[in-house]
């Protein structure tokens, strides 16, 4: 649990997996070691650079800092080594490249995740994906679209997500995985009422990671495949009925166009589910 600061008692784990980071990470830490809101733990996972990351890391503030530098077997794996060392109420996963919005995200997030209910295990923002720090667009996704698109694959913005320690440490990152864990453990741990969207843009994301890369695009398309079949499928009906739980709010105070809509909306999940139903698993 974090100490109190200014009116909230919120501790953040902010966690970055490096390997050869060198040329991107300093920008990274200097986000995070700008901010306003003073209580959170930065955990470095390195997988035994050779290049100047761990110089960098060295000449930042020890205090903020916890690093360990030894080989892992790929991303999650390195990310299931770094909650061994969190102790943050609620964790976040950076890309060595990504970086916080601004100096004031932590302190505004903070607000929100300080009166969540226990039920809310992850909270989402939004997120700016661009190329070399220029921006090319912005990801601002509904809780209907969230669980629309967990029928298909990951529906968090993972940089702009903070989910309970609590769970991270108790169900972990599944490391078979090489590119689609994160989808893994959304799939696994999303419900109908356990996400909450955040009214703010978090975090800045780099274009051309693993999963944008055309020579994985098979890869990644098995490995969601893996989680559908694995996991979506056996809760496809809780899944779509929170689908439609967001359609059905936003229905409400929506004019007759927009409701038009999101009963389109609605009919297209149900179709989905009885898709899964059938056994059409390849639609993915």
């Amino acid at each position: 649990m974090g100490v109190a600061n200014g009116t909230y008692v919120v501790k953040f784990s902010l966690i970055i997996a490096t390997m050869n980071a060198g040329r991107y990470l300093e920008r990274a830490l200097s986000s995070i070691l700008a901010q306003t809101f003073t209580d959170y733990e930065i955990v470095v996972q390195d997988g035994g650079s050779s290049d100047n990351t761990l110089a960098l890391l060295g000449k930042a503030r020890q205090d903020r800092i916890k690093l360990r530098s030894e080989p892992d077997g790929g991303i999650y794996d390195a990310w299931n080594r770094a909650l061994d060392r969190a102790c943050g109420d609620w964790g976040i996963f950076l890309g060595a490249d990504d970086f916080l919005l601004d100096k004031y995200v932590l302190e505004r997030c903070a607000r929100h995740l300080d009166r969540l209910p226990e039920k809310i295990i992850f909270a989402y923002g939004d997120l700016v994906l661009g190329t070399k720090e220029r921006h090319r667009y912005t990801i601002r996704r509904s809780l209907r679209a969230v669980y629309t698109m967990l029928l298909n694959h990951m529906p968090l913005p993972f940089p702009s997500t903070f989910t309970r320690m609590a769970v991270l440490k108790e169900y972990r990152f599944d490391a078979s995985f090489g590119i689609a864990g994160d989808y893994d453990f959304a799939a696994r741990m999303i419900s109908a009422d356990n996400v909450f969207h955040l009214p703010l843009t978090v975090a800045y994301q780099e274009l051309g990671g693993i999963s944008d890369t055309p020579e994985n695009e098979e890869k990644l398309r098995a490995e969601r495949l893996r989680v559908l079949n694995a996991h979506v499928l056996p809760r496809a009906e809780e899944v779509v009925r929170g689908c439609i739980k967001y359609l059905d709010e936003n229905a409400c105070c929506g004019s007759k166009k927009r409701v038009r809509r999101l009963e389109r909306l609605k009919r297209f999940a149900l179709t989905k589910l009885g898709l899964w139903r059938s056994g059409l698993r390849k639609d993915a």
